[in-house]
């Protein structure tokens, strides 16, 4: 009686229309309840059973229902999904085949088209799979359809979380592999022959893709040192299929355990690699250093023949420098070495401190190293500081960088180049304010400058403080590639452009091609104007992936430690208005303390202030706790599913009653 009763229609239009609709983002969270965030900034709540009907990041259409003083959101119309692949795991039991995404906040009613014939192709229970968003719950009305469009991981793999985090952010997970005769592309280019200076390479242990080497010699003034770095651009044909492949990776990709090469590995682990005893093409840049550590004059860029006479390694390298005993080190260098290495250490200190003095120069931070077992498993983290061995690449690498930024911006006003702004536009008033609490007398038309930029981290640097450091690198711009030369506010330095990782860097391929065509005299090379957007975009999703399995690893490592009480000495990192972000000191792991676990008794948890603007955690306009503060805290619980770590401090806020 009531089907296809225009009447009916009509009125049901008529209610609709004089509902408020609201367009938005879909924010979901691990409860099954999510937010709808409008474009103005407005967030309206969905709740479970609406929540079934999108996906995290889903742009929608929805009705505002109004229930006393609570508006919620209910789906109406898709506009547009972000998901349209994504990674899940198979459950096929008793010829019920199901999916469970990987991404825990993708909630919903998965069908699977063509499921009964997975098993047939060798699909089986465990397994993890990319599959496609056929057709969405908000137009098909019954849940989402999908496809499996192909296998990422076995079940039985213990290492399927790589294979599931670089599919998840649509990385590649093997090299790159093409048929190519490997002749160089350049024999125009005249080459000196350096193969009987004893060049040295200081890597890590097990590192194979060796790209840099270094000789220094004493000169009437201070030093010339001689950075050698392998030049893949003498295989890679610009334009090539293998430079296509190249430029989409952005990157090589590294993982504990596991690196996913930018070039084939013929290239990176073998033709490329500086190893000893091998004669390689690299392109090289002559540095001359002065007594005061400062560089002097226009650097001499040049392509070489060279061979590596030692391969080194940095923890032998730091414990022969660093040792004041001779006998006391299990390796010693020969005379020659010897006196490379100490030459390069006097070199590389006075270096450091003329940077200290007229650049900008950060704290160094130790580098943490997971170990794996053949289970994929951590068994061990390693804490290891910056040595005597690292600042001597370090300074060598960062002067051959600002070499080539003048370099290029003097011949060719373009390249790769690294930028960095300072501090945000909109925030120079604020680090004006926040400086003058610190004595440190500033307006905003100088911060924005280099000079003065520099000049005042120079100052804050005497300070020595935490907080401060903390809360100005708030404010700051995000660094940038660009293909034009800018200044590097966060160096101190009128130009940067990295040129020392070719191997492992496409931009840094890029500007090898550009110095090259400048010793040739021709102009045949553009660096396209998008180029910083995708070596960006590249860069993030490596990092993500990273994140990602330092998450898992360090979130299965301590799940045994949870409620043991164990005190962990933290750095507080972050403030933001749910709670405080530490890093532990002894690993790197990151915990996160909700206000709830900053007190003894969560009922206290209102009185407690944790004031992002400020980065500090306040009762009663009392300060409590702030950025850069090192506390004892104690791992509360564990989300193995999100790679979450939840703390709570060791010694409590008391709240006054």
């Amino acid at each position: 009686m009531f089907q296809n009763n225009p009447l009916l229609s009509q009125l049901k239009e008529k209610i609709q229309q004089d509902i408020p609709k609201r367009q938005g983002i879909v924010k979901a969270t691990d409860k099954g309840y999510g937010f709808l965030e409008t474009d103005k900034g407005k967030r309206f709540f969905i709740p479970p059973n609406e929540m079934k009907k999108v996906l995290h990041g889903d742009r929608i259409t929805a009705f505002i229902r109004e229930n006393g003083d609570k508006s919620t959101a209910e789906p109406q119309q898709l506009k547009h999904s972000e998901t349209q692949e994504f990674v899940a795991k198979l459950s096929m039991q008793q010829n019920k085949i199901t999916i469970k995404p990987n991404n825990a906040l993708l909630k919903g009613f998965f069908k699977i088209q063509g499921g009964q014939k997975l098993t047939q192709l060798g699909y089986q229970d465990g397994d993890w799979v990319t599959v496609k968003l056929i057709k969405h719950a908000l137009e098909a009305g019954n849940g989402f359809l999908v496809e499996v469009i192909e296998k990422v991981a076995d079940a039985s793999d213990p290492f399927a979380y790589r294979l599931i985090t670089v599919a998840t952010h649509k990385l590649p997970n093997k090299a790159p592999e093409f048929n190519h005769p490997w002749q160089v592309i350049d024999p125009e280019l005249p080459r000196e022959d350096l193969t009987k200076l004893p060049f040295f390479t200081i890597d890590g242990i097990n590192t194979q893709d060796m790209d840099d080497a270094l000789y220094i010699e004493k000169s009437d003034n201070g030093w010339f040192l001689t950075v050698a770095i392998s030049d893949p651009s003498a295989y890679v044909p610009e334009d090539s299929d293998m430079d296509a492949e190249a430029k989409r990776r952005g990157f090589t990709l590294y993982l504990p355990n596991f690196n996913v090469p930018m070039l084939p590995r013929d290239l990176s682990d073998s033709l490329c690699s500086l190893k000893e005893g091998e004669k390689r093409a690299t392109l090289c840049c002559k540095i001359e250093i002065n007594t005061d550590g400062e560089i002097v004059g226009e650097a001499q860029f040049f392509a070489a023949w060279m061979k590596s006479h030692y391969r080194l390694n940095y923890s032998d390298v730091s414990d022969y420098l660093e040792s004041e005993n001779e006998n006391g080190t299990h390796w010693k260098p020969n005379r020659q070495l010897s006196d490379q290495l100490t030459t390069l250490s006097e070199a590389s200190l006075k270096r450091l401190a003329w940077r200290t003095e007229n650049n900008v120069v950060f704290k160094s931070q130790p580098d943490y190293t997971l170990k794996l077992n053949n289970r994929g498993e951590v068994y061990e983290i390693l804490c290891e500081p910056r040595r005597t061995a690292n600042r001597l690449v370090e300074e060598s690498m960062i002067a051959a960088n600002i070499c080539a930024g003048q370099f290029l911006a003097k011949h060719k006003q373009q390249g790769v180049f690294n930028t960095h702004s300072g501090f945000a536009s909109d925030r120079l008033k604020k680090a004006v304010e926040l400086l003058a609490q610190f004595n440190i007398e500033s307006d905003a038309e100088t911060l924005g400058t280099l000079s003065g930029y520099t000049k005042m981290r120079q100052q804050t640097a005497l300070l020595h403080n935490c907080y401060l450091d903390h809360r100005l690198r708030k404010l700051l711009a995000y660094a940038d590639t660009k293909n034009k030369p800018e200044a590097h506010f966060t160096m101190g330095v009128d130009y940067y452009a990295t040129w020392t990782s070719p191997i492992r860097k496409y931009g840094d391929l890029l500007n090898h091609r550009l110095i090259k065509s400048v010793l040739l005299g021709k102009n045949d090379v553009h660096i396209s104007d998008d180029i910083g957007v995708l070596l960006n975009e590249a860069r993030k999703s490596q990092r993500l992936a990273e994140r990602d399995v330092n998450n898992l690893l360090y979130s299965q490592y301590l799940k045994e430690q949870e409620q043991s009480n164990w005190r962990y000495k933290a750095e507080i990192f972050d403030i933001i208005k749910a709670g405080v972000r530490v890093r532990i000191q002894e690993n790197g792991a990151t915990f996160f303390i909700p206000s709830s676990l900053l007190c003894s008794d969560a009922k206290d948890s209102k009185q407690i202030t944790c004031d992002r603007e400020l980065g500090k955690v306040m009762v009663a306009e009392q300060t409590e706790l702030q950025l850069g503060d090192v506390i004892d805290v104690i791992l509360n619980n564990v989300k193995l599913e999100t790679g979450q770590l939840i703390g709570r401090l060791a010694d409590p806020i008391i709240i006054p009653e």
